[in-house]
Formats: C-alpha cells, sequence, structure tokens
C-alpha cells in the first residue's frame, strides 16, 4: 500500500504464466503489459464504489483505498479485464475483496457480464484456493496444428 512504484509480478513455468496484480492502485502501463501476457491471473477487485462510499471508513483512508497508490476498485479490475485481457487467457482470480468495502457476489456479477471463456474464481478470504490446472492453450493447439499439417 501507498507505494510509490507498486509492483505486481508474474511467475512463468512450462510455457505458462500467472500474473499476481494486487495493491497497485491504478493499472500503469507495466500492469497492462503483464496481464496482457497471463494465461492467468490473480485481479484485485478490493472494493466496490458505493459500499466504500456508504461505509463507517474515515473520510481520508477512503481516499487513501480510491487514490492511485491504493487498491483497485471492482470497476478498475473490470476495466482492466475487459480492455487488456489477452484471448488465451483461461483463469480470472478475483483477489484482495475488502471484508468491509465489497461483495462476492458484487464483484462477481460485474465480471461475468462481460461473458467471455476466462473462468472467472473468487479467491476467499478466510480459506485457500483450490488448485487449478493452468495450461497454455495456444501453445498446445499450435503444437496439435503442427502434428496433422
Amino acid at each position: 500500500h501507498d507505494a510509490c512504484d507498486p509492483h505486481s509480478f508474474v511467475v512463468t513455468g512450462n510455457q505458462v504464466r500467472v500474473g499476481v496484480f494486487t495493491d497497485i492502485g491504478s493499472p500503469c502501463e507495466h500492469v497492462i503489459r503483464n496481464f496482457n501476457q497471463c494465461h492467468a491471473a490473480f485481479l484485485e477487485s478490493n472494493y466496490d464504489e458505493d459500499l466504500l462510499e456508504r461505509g463507517r471508513y474515515p473520510y481520508p483512508l477512503k481516499l487513501r483505498i480510491r487514490g492511485g497508490q491504493g487498491h483497485l476498485s471492482n470497476t478498475q479490475a473490470v476495466e482492466l479485464f475487459r480492455q487488456h485481457r489477452p484471448a488465451f487467457m483461461t483463469h480470472l482470480f478475483l483477489s484482495h475483496l475488502s471484508a468491509e468495502n465489497n461483495r462476492p457476489k458484487i464483484a462477481e456479477q460485474m465480471f461475468r457480464k462481460l461473458q467471455t471463456k476466462t473462468k472467472i474464481i473468487l479467491a476467499p478470504r478466510n480459506r485457500e484456493t483450490p488448485v487449478y490446472h493452468i495450461s497454455n492453450v495456444e501453445e498446445q493447439r499450435q503444437s496439435q496444428l503442427t502434428l496433422f499439417q
């Protein structure tokens, strides 16, 4: 939080890239470039604008949360996903949802409206997320095409 240059990261293995994008405040050009290369991503969808505005947090904390060095709102996360999701992204894990200023159903519904083939998964706050197999579908498709040509 409150970093002048927040970091996200991408883990690569077996031709698969999984990104972790939380506590970034706003989607800068580096986040966009890295997000655009991921087969799966953990993306912060921290707060609902209305719940934050009406919530009990003091005004200065609300400003920190929604400021450029705070958290991504559901709307910001949806826009990043909508505009920069690669066609080969198979899984999106909605992460770092605020217990106070968000509801899982609100975040999930916003993403589901986009009707993409990407599987939308809520990463729970209080327990582990099930294990998912992430593969490079495009690489597999290219290999299959090569085999049959």
